[in-house]
């Protein structure tokens, strides 16, 4: 989770669903949460297959790009 000016939030995740379960996890959900006065809500998603390739050369350029967990 990143949050941002004025009470906005970027949330990743990472899953995938099959049967079964796989061993690794290919897909990263982004959220845009937003609050606001009427609380949260997401404000949109995306859903995008994982490279690991191109992950690799972006964590070794830039390092705080790096997920946390």
């Amino acid at each position: 989770m990143r949050t941002l000016a004025g009470g906005t939030t970027v949330v990743l995740a990472r899953g995938d669903v099959a049967k079964p379960r796989p061993k690794r996890l290919t897909k990263v959900q982004t959220y845009v949460v937003i609050d606001g006065p009427e609380g949260l809500h997401i404000a949109s998603f995306q859903n995008t297959k994982r490279k690991p390739l191109m992950e690799s050369l972006s964590f070794r350029t830039a390092p705080q790009t790096r997920p946390v967990a």
